[in-house]
């Protein structure tokens, strides 16, 4: 009994820690830890689907969480958790859906409530710059009242605009983090 009520108070403790961290973007952390991959392999894994990405090795797995939006009509980038066996490194990948039609340099553009607004831009990069792009809309995602568009080629479209897309995204990244202990 005394365990189950220590158990309940650090549940209750570490629910919603992740809002308050910051997480640098332009410092990416690729190498996990035994800790982490046993985190993610035993408690986060099962939330995850197992995505075939045809640029991908055998020594890799491409993770995808099982909450991802499908829907064609929105512009979604979905996130994948690429794991490396050989060298236990992990990446975050942009999988951006059909509405992108081959587009890889974009712009977000946050605004809130204040008027308040500012841009993150990515071009088509290395694991660095996709971890940068997501890292940065993951840093304005924990707060609140935040509107997003997203640019590409000559279209201006709405962005994240429901809270699955945003707690999908949002979620990837966590686990993501702490598989590589950022967390």
């Amino acid at each position: 009994m005394k365990h189950l009520a220590l158990f309940i108070l650090f549940t209750l403790i570490s629910c919603g820690q992740h809002k308050e961290i910051y997480i640098d973007p332009n410092k990416p952390k690729f190498e996990t830890l035994d800790q982490g991959r046993m985190f993610f392999k035993n408690v986060r894994a099962p939330y995850y689907d197992l995505i075939k990405v045809p640029q991908a090795t055998d020594d890799m797995i491409v993770y995808q969480i099982g909450k991802a939006v499908h829907d064609t009509t929105k512009a979604i980038i979905q996130l994948h958790i690429v794991f490396h066996e050989t060298t236990q490194n992990a990446y975050i990948m942009l999988s951006p859906n059909q509405t992108f039609d081959g587009y890889m340099h974009y712009k977000v553009k946050w605004t809130d409530d204040t008027g308040l607004w500012n841009e993150i831009r990515y071009q088509q990069g290395s694991m660095n710059e996709q971890f940068k792009f997501a890292t940065e809309i993951y840093n304005t995602l924990k707060k609140d009242n935040f509107k997003y568009e997203i640019s590409f080629g000559d279209k201006t479209l709405p962005f994240l605009t429901t809270e699955e897309e945003r707690e999908a995204f949002r979620i990837t990244l966590v686990d993501y983090y702490r598989l590589v202990a950022l967390f």
